[in-house]
């Protein structure tokens, strides 16, 4: 959608009729309840506060997090006082981390016992995970 355009624009010292108010009302509420353009691409819309999204948020690039907490939140399926986090230390320099292309379970260090790694292969051999 494109950004919010109005049908009526009104001059300092001129009279406003309250029928050009109306449609003007009128093309914001149609705007704001449809997939409203918030900057053109390129560009920064900056939300001072809190931005919340009850539905669905996609994003076409990358998202950046910071501050003094990055994270991010999942309150999973009911809405009480368990949420689960994921959050990064403070680099020392660039790091990445990529997920493999499977459906599993992450491994924290602490379910893996009594590894051995395999420098022929770059694996851990003779590990259990709990």
């Amino acid at each position: 959608m494109a950004a919010l355009a109005v049908t009526n624009a009104f001059v300092a010292a001129t009279n406003i009729v309250a029928s050009q108010m109306n449609a003007n009302f009128t093309d914001i509420v149609t705007w704001a309840t449809g997939t409203p353009t918030l900057s053109t691409s390129g560009s920064a819309t900056t939300v001072s506060g809190t931005l919340s999204v009850t539905e669905v948020a996609s994003f076409g690039d990358q998202i950046y997090l910071h501050g003094s907490s990055q994270y991010i939140q999942f309150e999973g399926s009911a809405a009480d006082a368990h949420e689960t986090f994921i959050a990064a230390t403070n680099a020392t320099a660039d790091r990445t981390i990529t997920f493999p292309d499977a459906t599993g379970t992450v491994a924290l260090t602490s379910d893996i016992t009594s590894p051995t790694w395999n420098d022929a292969n770059n694996i851990l051999t003779n590990s259990v995970f709990n």
